[in-house]
Protein backbone atom coordinates (compact mmCIF):
# COMPACT_ATOMS: atom_id res chain seq x y z
CA UNK A 1 0.00 0.00 0.00
CA UNK A 2 1.70 3.45 -0.80
CA UNK A 3 0.46 6.65 1.47
CA UNK A 4 1.55 9.96 1.42
CA UNK A 5 2.94 11.92 4.84
CA UNK A 6 0.45 14.56 6.11
CA UNK A 7 2.95 16.46 7.12
CA UNK A 8 5.78 16.75 4.08
CA UNK A 9 4.16 15.11 1.44
CA UNK A 10 6.49 12.40 0.48
CA UNK A 11 4.98 8.91 -0.57
CA UNK A 12 6.00 6.12 1.72
CA UNK A 13 5.25 2.39 0.76
CA UNK A 14 4.05 0.18 3.29
CA UNK A 15 4.27 -3.71 3.77
CA UNK A 16 1.48 -5.99 4.09
CA UNK A 17 2.91 -7.92 6.98
CA UNK A 18 3.05 -4.65 9.35
CA UNK A 19 0.90 -3.38 11.90
CA UNK A 20 0.66 0.09 10.54
CA UNK A 21 -0.34 -1.57 7.32
CA UNK A 22 -3.29 -3.26 9.38
CA UNK A 23 -4.17 0.71 11.06
CA UNK A 24 -4.61 2.26 7.93
CA UNK A 25 -6.05 -0.40 6.33
CA UNK A 26 -9.13 -0.50 8.90
CA UNK A 27 -9.16 3.41 9.05
CA UNK A 28 -11.90 5.60 7.07
CA UNK A 29 -9.66 8.36 6.64
CA UNK A 30 -5.77 6.94 7.33
CA UNK A 31 -3.95 9.97 8.93
CA UNK A 32 -0.03 8.59 7.91
CA UNK A 33 3.50 10.20 9.32
CA UNK A 34 6.22 9.33 8.20
CA UNK A 35 9.17 8.35 10.23
CA UNK A 36 11.29 11.43 9.70
CA UNK A 37 8.57 14.00 10.28
CA UNK A 38 7.55 11.76 13.85
CA UNK A 39 10.91 12.27 15.16
CA UNK A 40 11.13 16.00 14.23
CA UNK A 41 7.53 16.57 16.16
CA UNK A 42 8.67 14.81 18.70
CA UNK A 43 12.19 16.53 19.16
CA UNK A 44 10.32 20.15 18.83
CA UNK A 45 7.60 18.82 21.67
CA UNK A 46 10.82 18.09 23.95
CA UNK A 47 12.38 21.27 23.47
CA UNK A 48 9.20 23.34 24.31
CA UNK A 49 8.63 21.15 27.27
CA UNK A 50 12.38 22.09 29.15
CA UNK A 51 11.31 25.63 28.35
Amino acid sequence: MEVKCRVCGRRVEIAVWTAEYERLKSSDDPAYICDMCQQRIQAEAQDERSR
